[in-house]
């Protein structure tokens, strides 16, 4: 069954921020809500998105029932999760899908999160991957075009339509205090390995954040599965830890061994924040990194595989409409999401 696209938030519209996961940092709040505002939105913030970290990781329950209780309240049009963190697996039990299902609401966040969406892609809504308050939404002292652009969309229209690559990236950390702009750079576009030949094909999007993912894994949870991945595309993005490629190679190998390479009809991956300081050091990452991939998911399956797509920890942000379908064309390089979704 397609999964749905909530109603889309429309200018007037109200979004509730929660924190499913850990607190925004000081000052992250007020500058989220005044980013919000600018899309001419109205922002409830709840109770979870005032509270410490500590609060919050003491309290799980309190933080599935301010994500349960947006979702319920009519006049709450989408969800905005306050940032990443860890904990947010603690949520989960203490959610209940049928209510979640029927009461279809559009969330965006990121990183953590991953397991918030994986939840929402099972009870059959299309969820947002990216523009959460903190980084997303506050960082550097005007929005990025490109961030602004494609948060209006997932805002705003289902399908999400085409996209396309950004022409500049940042990894470099951004300090709310100093609101000082982070240094860009020239973006060389997607990278496609194993794309030679292959007809355009639709699938559905999975995943999130590998390190949210490999903890799915471990606990052999039925929300990331190969039976929750067959026949969709698989998307993943590395975090701000930026794991060295012997530790990306075991989770793709993981996969390959779990049969979910197999399963998949491609993969994504989010262009990577890195270690680097120069842009020699960031290039290498990155290029290790996708070879490791690459070469790993060779030995399992002949999938096609794209690099460099702008989700996940680094910028600027294309919130991933999770559970939709996606159409990729690896003979003329597009990617796309399609009318197959509904919504209602």
């Amino acid at each position: 069954m397609d999964a749905i696209y909530p109603p889309p938030v429309e200018r007037g519209d109200t979004v509730a921020v929660v924190a499913p996961s850990h607190a925004p940092p000081r000052g992250a709040l007020s500058r989220g809500i005044e980013r919000l505002r600018s899309f001419d939105l109205s922002v409830e913030v709840c109770d979870t998105a005032t509270r410490t970290t500590e609060w919050l990781r003491a309290n799980p329950e309190a933080r599935a029932e301010d994500v349960q209780r947006a979702f319920e309240d009519p006049d709450i049009d989408g969800v905005i999760a306050a940032m990443g963190g860890n904990g947010e697996l603690q949520v989960l039990p203490h959610l209940d899908g049928e209510v979640l299902a029927a009461n279809p609401t559009r969330f965006y966040g990121a990183s953590d999160n991953t397991h918030l969406h994986l939840y929402l892609n099972d009870a059959g809504l299309v969820s947002f991957y990216g523009a959460q308050l903190f980084p997303d939404l506050v960082a550097d002292p005007t929005m990025h075009d490109y961030t602004r652009e494609h948060v209006t969309r997932a805002f705003r229209e289902a399908p999400f339509g085409p996209v396309e690559p950004a022409d500049e990236w940042t990894d470099e950390y951004y300090d709310l205090e100093s609101d000082l702009s982070r240094a860009w750079f020239e973006s060389e576009g997607w990278r496609w390995h194993a794309a030679a030949g292959r007809e355009p094909f639709t699938a559905p999007v999975i995943g999130g954040c590998l390190a949210m993912l490999e903890t799915q894994l471990l606990l052999d949870a039925t929300y990331f599965s190969r039976a929750a991945c067959e026949g969709c595309v698989l998307a993943i993005e590395t975090s701000g830890e930026t794991p060295q490629a012997a530790m990306v190679e075991r989770f793709v190998r993981a996969l390959g061994e779990r049969g979910i390479l197999e399963a998949l009809r491609g993969l994504v991956v989010g262009k990577p924040e890195t270690p680097g300081d120069s842009m020699e050091d960031r290039t290498a990452y990155r290029r290790r990194q996708q070879r490791t991939i690459a070469a790993t998911v060779d030995e399992y399956a002949d999938l096609p595989v794209v690099f460099d797509l702008d989700f996940g920890h680094a910028a600027p942000v294309l919130p991933l409409p999770m559970g939709a379908p996606m159409t990729i064309d690896p003979g003329a390089r597009t990617i796309r999401f399609t009318a197959e979704g509904q919504s209602r």
